[in-house]
C-alpha cells in the first residue's frame, strides 16, 4: 500500500541557552498546512529541536513517506550519521560514553520505525518561507506570544530581500465613477516616499501598469537592482514571466491575440530597462509600506472623485 507524502519542517531553540525554549513544527499534506509548537523550562537548543520533530512525527495519523526539513545538523546528522551506531552500542558513543539527551532520541527513534524518511538540510534564516515560519513559531511558543498570521510570515519573508530599491504597487479602483487609482511606496537608502495618481475610465490593470512605469521613470536609474512587490499578478507574471514572448510575437499572446494595454505595456517595458527587478506577488497587505500604498491609492480615487464634483 502506497504512503501518504508528508512534508515537514521543524525548529526548536532556548534563550538563553541552556534556559526556556520554544518547538514548532510545520506539516503539509494534500494541500493542507498543519501547524503545532510548545514551550518547556530548563533546557537546551538540542532538547528542543529533538522534542519538535518528536511531536511532528507523532503528530502524524497513520504510516507516511516523509520530507523532513530542518535547519539542525544535530538532528539530522544524528538521525542520519549517529543513531544506528548508537542503538547497536546500548545508547553509548564509540567512545562508550552515554548519549547526551538519551531519553528523547529513545523516543524519535520509536517515532521513526512506521514511516519512510528523507532528511533535508536547510539554512537556518534564509529563503525557505516554511522554515522562517517553524522558527517564528517556536520564538512565539518560547515568549508565550502568539505568532502572526502565516500569510504575514511569507510576505516577510518575500519582502525581506536586499535591493537598492524596494516598490509597493497598488490600486484602486471606484466602479460607480469608473475612476482608478495608484499608490506606490517606494523605499531606498534616504528613506521613503509616496506616490499617487488617478486616471478617468481606468481599470485595476491600467492602474498598476500605470503606477509602476511613472515611478521607474522618476527613479531615473538612481538605484539599480529594484524589488517590485504587487497583489496584481497581472503586473508581476507579465514583467517577469510573459513579456518575452510578447515582444518575440511582435504584441501576439500565444494564441495569436492583440496584447491588451499594449502601450501601456510598452511604456513600463522601457521604465523598466537598465534594471535589475525581482518581481514579486504579495497576496496579503501585512507590510506598512503595502498599508501605505493601498491607502495612498484609494485616496487618490477620492481626490479625484472630488474634484469631478466641484
Amino acid at each position: 500500500m502506497t504512503k501518504p507524502n508528508v512534508i515537514i519542517y521543524s525548529d526548536g531553540g532556548a534563550k538563553p541557552n541552556p534556559g526556556t525554549g520554544g518547538w514548532a513544527a510545520l506539516l503539509i499534506q494534500d494541500g493542507q498546512i498543519d501547524e503545532i509548537s510548545g514551550r518547556e523550562t530548563n533546557t537546551t537548543n538540542n532538547r528542543m529541536e529533538l522534542t519538535a520533530a518528536i511531536m511532528a512525527l507523532q503528530a502524524l495519523e497513520e504510516a507516511s513517506a516523509v520530507e523532513f526539513h530542518t535547519d539542525s545538523q544535530y538532528l539530522k546528522n544524528g538521525i542520519t550519521l549517529w543513531m544506528k551506531g548508537w542503538v547497536r552500542n546500548g545508547w553509548l558513543t564509540a567512545n562508550k560514553q552515554p548519549v547526551q539527551n538519551q531519553d528523547l532520541w529513545e523516543t524519535l527513534h520509536e517515532a521513526l520505525q512506521d514511516h519512510d524518511l528523507k532528511w533535508h538540510w536547510v539554512k537556518g534564516h534564509a529563503t525557505s518561507k516554511y522554515n522562517n515560519r517553524v522558527d517564528e513559531l517556536a520564538t512565539a511558543a518560547r515568549e508565550q506570544r502568539d505568532a502572526p498570521a502565516m500569510g504575514a510570515v511569507i510576505e516577510k519573508a518575500k519582502t525581506d530581500v536586499y535591493a537598492d530599491a524596494k516598490l509597493f504597487v497598488y490600486s484602486s479602483m471606484d466602479y460607480t465613477s469608473k475612476v482608478g487609482g495608484w499608490g506606490v511606496v517606494v523605499e531606498t537608502k534616504d528613506g521613503v516616499k509616496v506616490y499617487a495618481g488617478s486616471e478617468p475610465n481606468s481599470s485595476d490593470n491600467q492602474m498598476v501598469l500605470i503606477g509602476c512605469a511613472r515611478v521607474l521613470e522618476e527613479l531615473a536609474h538612481s538605484s539599480e537592482s529594484l524589488a517590485v512587490f504587487s497583489d496584481s499578478e497581472y503586473l508581476t507574471n507579465g514583467m517577469s514571466k510573459w513579456l518575452t514572448g510578447w515582444v518575440k510575437r511582435a504584441w501576439k499572446t500565444a494564441s495569436g491575440e492583440p496584447v491588451k494595454n499594449q502601450p501601456l505595456w510598452k511604456r513600463l517595458q522601457l521604465a523598466a530597462q537598465g534594471y535589475s527587478i525581482r518581481w514579486e506577488a504579495l497576496e496579503k497587505f501585512e507590510h506598512e509600506h503595502s498599508k501605505r500604498a493601498v491607502e495612498a491609492a484609494k485616496k487618490a480615487v477620492e481626490r479625484a472623485n472630488t474634484n469631478t464634483k466641484i
